[in-house]
């Protein structure tokens, strides 16, 4: 296996893990969480029937893998496509159906994890991003559809940064997409803005050349400083905030105290948690999630980010296993990985064919038995 594959893996499988262990303590104080597990806090799962499940921002994540992939088929088969915003909003609006939620939506559902009965399961769902998703005209970054700062467009930009190579996508429209799909539901520049430094910032991770986590980390803001500071003054909030969270990597005070000052509890400083969790435990996956989840902010959103960083860095060997054996769709989470990794082999008058590609990302359709085969 190689190591981009190794890295697109942990990445997506770290992040529905630290997603997971999160989502067991997302409604509590940290006070109610020593309460229930001790003064250390929560460091393993709540696994109910033996599965640990996944919440509403790793079900968004592998929509915007589904929609990733659909819309490079199209280009592909076609020759052109519509913007991938575009597609990320169809599959979007087809998570909306798995959430029951009555819509005006009649066609039939273009991403096959619809068929996933397990996503039907209502974990973290924002009702504010449900509205957003189905409003007309939907929300962009220059005609906001509300001013929220909400975390759900930072964690579902994830497998964004992953399938984009900066080969075949200047970096700037990579982060720029990143912005854009947290713009459908956080209109708020503090939305969406962190989405395009985490996309930057998981680019860099996985296409460029080996280095720290703060390297990547400084190249990355001062990137996005030259790309969106001008446009959107409060940049600068987000930028102090990290840096802020920098300072703090090597501060004598316990993770829970420096996640409490924090408050990790929208886009910005959720990210600006994940950045000083990463900075504080580099490229230890078992500690850095267990510190990004034990606080009183947004567990599952921090977990989520934190998971996907880390694992990018360390790769899927770097995850230990008792996190991956229960964790809830790890076989499909991992096909995914596995097509962000690959791409689309289809091109136009090529010979080659692949009928499980077809039917996942042209027909829409997919039988889960067919894992067998892979």
């Amino acid at each position: 296996m190689g190591r981009k594959q190794d890295q697109i893996r942990g990445c997506l499988l770290g992040s529905a893990a630290g997603d997971a262990l999160g989502y067991c303590v997302d409604a509590l104080r940290l006070d109610e969480i020593h309460t229930r597990y001790g003064p250390d806090g929560i460091r393993g799962y709540d696994t109910l029937n033996g599965i640990a499940p996944i919440s509403s921002h790793t079900q968004l994540g592998m929509f915007t893998a589904n929609g990733l992939l659909f819309g490079a088929t199209r280009g592909a088969l076609r020759g052109n496509m519509a913007p991938y915003v575009n597609y990320l909003l169809v599959f979007y609006r087809d998570w909306v159906r798995t959430q029951r939620v009555r819509t005006d939506l009649h066609h039939k559902p273009y991403a096959w994890l619809c068929q996933v009965e397990e996503l039907y399961a209502r974990r973290c769902s924002d009702p504010g991003v449900t509205f957003a998703l189905m409003h007309n005209p939907p929300g962009t970054m220059d005609d906001p559809v509300n001013r929220s700062q909400g975390s759900a467009g930072l964690t579902r930009c994830i497998p964004i940064g992953l399938f984009l190579s900066p080969k075949d996508m200047r970096r700037e429209e990579i982060c720029l997409l990143g912005a854009e799909s947290a713009a459908l539901t956080q209109g708020d520049p503090l939305g969406f803005l962190p989405a395009a430094v985490l996309t930057g910032l998981l680019n860099r991770i996985i296409y460029d050349r080996t280095d720290s986590f703060r390297n990547h980390l400084l190249m990355t803001l001062s990137a996005a400083q030259r790309q969106f500071g001008k446009k959107y003054p409060s940049f600068v909030q987000l930028r102090d905030r990290i840096a802020q969270a920098a300072d703090l990597a090597n501060d004598p005070r316990t993770s829970q105290e420096v996640m409490e000052l924090l408050r990790p509890r929208d886009a910005a400083g959720i990210l600006a948690s994940a950045c000083y969790i990463c900075l504080r435990h580099p490229g230890d996956y078992d500690r850095g999630i267990v510190a990004a989840v034990n606080h009183s902010g947004e567990s599952a959103a921090v977990g989520a980010v934190v998971g996907a960083l880390l694992g990018a860095q360390a790769g899927i060997d770097g995850i230990p296993e008792f996190y991956l054996e229960p964790l809830e769709l790890r076989e499909i989470m991992e096909e995914l990985a596995v097509d962000l990794f690959q791409g689309c082999p289809f091109t136009p008058g090529s010979e080659l064919y692949d009928d499980l590609w077809y039917q996942k990302y042209v027909q829409s359709t997919y039988e889960r038995n067919t894992y067998d085969e892979i």
